[in-house]
């Protein structure tokens, strides 16, 4: 009996032991930084970036910026989070990190992906900010509700490991 009890103590700690707690924060919050600039704000974002004349073949319209670099970041930043183990700590950010990650692919592979395709086709100034306003109106309280969730917990979380948070001025 003590030797089965022993054993699963071994268990429970090396679990624990399967990722850092730094590992936890970084992959389930830190990495959702590059989700913050969402709805209007990611397209301002873009505007700007093909303004200043950065710009590779994968990145030269909207929609290749949005598929290949936010979609591709959101989809493998997912992956790392569903891998992690979901010790009792870490459990609730890992669940709020995938909630967060799989309402904004949602929307990037849908909403924003159509708004996209209106500025790479030149569409009407009004049209483009009209449905930036829908999309804002529809989807973005929702975004900053799981996006807060996430970093009230982060921010626990790292508190109660000793990690260090430095807020941004954003």
């Amino acid at each position: 009996m003590k030797i089965t009890l022993l054993l699963l103590l071994c268990i429970n700690s090396s679990c624990n032991l399967i990722h850092s707690p730094e590992e936890y924060f970084d992959k389930t919050a830190l990495n959702t930084n590059m989700l913050s600039r969402f709805g209007g704000s990611y397209f301002y974002t873009y505007q700007k970036y093909i303004k200043g004349g950065v710009g590779s073949g994968d990145f030269n319209t909207c929609e290749k910026y949005l598929k290949n670099y936010s979609i591709a970041f959101a989809e493998r930043n997912l992956e790392k989070v569903k891998g992690l183990y979901p010790n009792t700590e870490a459990k609730p950010m890992i669940d709020a990190s995938i909630d967060l990650y799989t309402y904004v692919l949602e929307s990037y592979k849908t909403d924003h992906l159509e708004i996209a395709r209106m500025i790479d086709e030149n569409a009407a100034a009004e049209s483009i900010d009209e449905a930036i306003k829908a999309l804002d109106e529809k989807s973005f309280d929702r975004f900053s509700e799981k996006y807060n969730k996430l970093w009230t917990i982060a921010k626990t979380y790292a508190k109660n490991n000793h990690i260090e948070v430095k807020e941004m001025p954003f």
